[in-house]
């Protein structure tokens, strides 16, 4: 949740196979065979193994040939799948009944920071619009349209949504109001609401732009800027990042650097394959799914420790679905 973009909007995407330039900052740089880390404790908190929802001891199994966890709503969960070709997004949790929250194949979806709505993209022809759902019903709370250029969704938290497209930039969208704040022009291509930062370009990197990291609230303001990197996610408290190669394209990178947020490396992970999906456990805690030439497992490293957090599992010969918050615009642009 791929096609090419356009020249500048394909150096979002923000996966590759190339390395990254060396790193001027010290940091040990990590290579990352899963077959040798030591087994460390299994991923904490809900997660997708195969087929089921794990977390804990709770094990769901959810239908479809392809499945990503949107997140966490009350003691269920969120998930998109792909059945008969089609996506959908589905609400499950033990002892209950399926429920659908969203009956079209949608552009993109994202589950808000608390759990509660769900903000659903979808692009028909030249029309762009934006319903917020209901995370426990699928009902409809909220709708807007009329974004141009080929939008994305962000960042979903309470009454705000940050929508961008590289075109037009960022703009805080409040659905409860329908009100609308334009938060830079500039292409904006991450952002996170509880921790106050966003990723932006200052032009197209394809053409020399580079990416500057700021507060969401002050746009202007620069805490770090790079002309070789570009930000994949920040940590839920805002003050580390996982970085890749700023023109990024591909199957997946095959490194990607964490830093703190100000820029400093802290650790430079390496794999013979390529990185599948990557998120924050915590603040300081990185997992990463490593695909070495053979054997795959998702591993936890911080600051240049690294362990095992599963079993070992045959390298896929595709990657998966990726993260709703990944993608820097939708499908359209693509």
């Amino acid at each position: 949740m791929k096609k090419t973009i356009g020249a500048a909007c394909a150096a979002a995407l923000i996966a590759t196979l190339a390395p990254l330039p060396q790193a001027a900052a010290a940091g040990d740089t990590v290579s990352v065979n899963p077959r040798r880390l030591d087994r460390g404790d299994d991923v904490r908190g809900p997660h997708i193994e195969g087929k089921r929802v794990v977390d804990g001891d709770v094990s769901l199994k959810v239908r479809g040939k392809q499945r990503f966890l949107l997140g966490t709503s009350g003691d269920a969960y969120v998930v998109q799948v792909l059945r008969k070709e089609r996506f959908r997004v589905v609400r499950v949790q033990p002892g209950a009944e399926e429920v659908r929250l969203v009956r079209s194949s949608p552009e993109q979806v994202l589950l808000s920071d608390d759990g509660s709505t769900i903000a659903v993209l979808d692009k028909i022809a030249r029309r762009t619009s934006i319903d917020v759902r209901s995370a426990v019903d699928g009902e409809l709370l909220g709708s807007g349209g009329g974004f141009r250029g080929y939008p994305s969704l962000l960042d979903l938290d309470g009454d705000h949504l940050i929508v961008a497209s590289f075109e037009k930039g960022a703009t805080d969208f409040d659905w409860t109001t329908g009100t609308r704040t334009t938060i830079t022009r500039r292409p904006v291509y991450r952002a996170d609401v509880s921790s106050n930062r966003m990723a932006l370009f200052t032009g197209d990197p394809y053409d020399g732009g580079c990416t500057v990291v700021a507060p969401l609230t002050r746009p202007k303001k620069k805490i770090w800027r790079s002309c070789e990197e570009a930000v994949l996610h920040f940590s839920p408290d805002g003050k580390r990042m996982v970085n890749t190669y700023i023109l990024a394209d591909g199957l997946g990178p095959n490194r990607v650097s964490e830093r703190k947020v100000r820029g400093r490396l802290l650790a430079s992970y390496r794999v013979g394959g390529f990185f599948g999906a990557i998120w924050w456990e915590s603040d300081t805690d990185l997992l990463l799914e490593a695909n070495a030439k053979r054997k795959a497992a998702t591993v936890r490293c911080s600051a240049g420790d690294c362990e095992r957090a599963s079993g070992l599992r045959p390298t896929p010969m595709y990657r998966p679905m990726v993260s709703a918050k990944e993608p820097l615009f939708s499908r359209s642009a693509r």
